[in-house]
């Protein structure tokens, strides 16, 4: 159990959200209150404050209720209305009733605007500063005509409605003017967004047009080897372009799905390959440099095998990224006849995927030659959050 996450309710929103930032505020707000209220309650009982103890008890009672209710029940919006109209009816109810400690009262109200231009935003920040204000100006106007005794003569009552309103200005203003700037930072994400995502579909139209010129230029030539080379290049242009359609077509352009990722590369070597190829990727997401460079690696080392693994006959390939504590491993298995280390070892796929593993934060590589290959990558997980 943590402190934000448990008993400030932070756990129901999205970590670094404005909403868990609210909710985790409100939780603080609904407590701190409460604790007052509650020494203000033994303090009435004390010394005999008949009246306000029945209305401290029942305005606790019905915070706690709607607390209890947030956010299961009820929303982040709704919650904070009620909280703020069960606040308002004890601060306007505090300047009429008699209380050991009526004074402190008037610190909450310079609160009051405070609390509602932040959570509720400009409109309904008003909405409850013309409430407030409409109420102040109500008891002050019963108090001139004398049907009702407040606890403070009618000078100060007027500044205590004067000064609300003032605050309550100064406060708005704040307000508009971080609202204006969220509004302009967002629209500049916004277009920053589109842009990234524009340059990634560029950009993945420029390495279809690559793969296409090399497929063309592999249709002229006739030595099945140079073919070979062809084909292999087409192989690993279509890995890197993978990640920029994942970007283009994904939430983020900044991070990788790597299971949807990795499951592409893989059903584009399928369909090339007689043998059949299992995948298992763990749900992750990786930076675009290191998912290209696992990208790479998966295209090596799955051409190796359905190049060399099998001499007659299909075979299998076990393709695998997964969390391993802290770490990750990224796994292609077959059950062929297995490297031979004096030859593929110095091939151009191996001496890619030995440079690949060492790029990768903390990366090392480990190849198996038992009971066919196994090619395994270790690297750092990325930390969550």
């Amino acid at each position: 159990m943590t402190f934000e996450a448990d008993l400030l309710k932070g756990k129901y929103f999205p970590e670094g959200s404005r909403e868990r930032l609210k909710a985790v505020m409100l939780s603080l707000i609904v407590y701190l209150p409460i604790l007052a209220m509650v020494y203000d309650y033994y303090e009435s009982v004390e010394y005999g404050y008949e009246t306000m103890q029945y209305i401290e008890l029942f305005i606790l009672v019905l915070i706690f209720a709607v607390y209890a209710l947030f956010p299961r029940f009820i929303g982040l919006t709704v919650t904070t209305n009620l909280i703020l109209a069960l606040f308002a009816i004890f601060l306007l109810l505090s300047l009429v009733v008699e209380d050991k400690n009526a004074a402190f009262s008037l610190f909450w109200f310079s609160m009051f605007p405070v609390i509602s231009f932040f959570f509720l935003g400009k409109k309904q920040g008003l909405v409850w500063t013309a409430i407030i204000s409409f109420s102040l100006f109500v008891l002050l106007a019963l108090s001139l005509v004398g049907v009702i005794v407040p606890l403070y003569d009618n000078a100060l009552l007027f500044q205590i409605f004067g000064a609300y309103l003032a605050f309550s200005f100064i406060i708005y203003m704040i307000e508009k003017e971080r609202a204006e700037y969220e509004k302009q930072l967002n629209a500049a994400f916004e277009r920053n967004k589109l842009l990234f995502k524009d340059v990634h579909h560029r950009t993945k139209n420029n390495m279809q047009v690559m793969m296409g010129l090399l497929e063309t230029q592999s249709f002229r030539v006739d030595d099945p080897k140079y073919k070979k080379m062809f084909q292999a290049h087409v192989d690993r242009i279509k890995a890197m372009s993978f990640v920029h359609e994942n970007l283009y077509s994904g939430a983020s352009f900044e991070e990788v799905d790597m299971h949807t990722y990795l499951t592409e590369i893989v059903d584009s070597l399928q369909k090339v390959t007689q043998h059949t190829i299992l995948a298992d990727i763990d749900y992750m997401t990786l930076g675009v440099n290191d998912s290209i460079n696992l990208g790479l690696i998966v295209n090596e080392a799955v051409s190796n095998a359905i190049e060399h693994a099998y001499s007659a006959g299909n075979g299998k390939i076990d393709v695998s990224l997964k969390y391993l504590g802290r770490r990750c491993v990224l796994s292609v298995k077959d059950e062929g006849v297995g490297l031979n280390p004096e030859k593929e070892y110095q091939s151009l796929g191996m001496t890619l995927i030995e440079d690949l593993a060492k790029s990768l934060p903390g990366g090392k590589l480990e190849i198996k030659v038992e009971h066919g290959t196994q090619i395994q990558v270790y690297f750092d997980a990325k930390e969550k959050e």
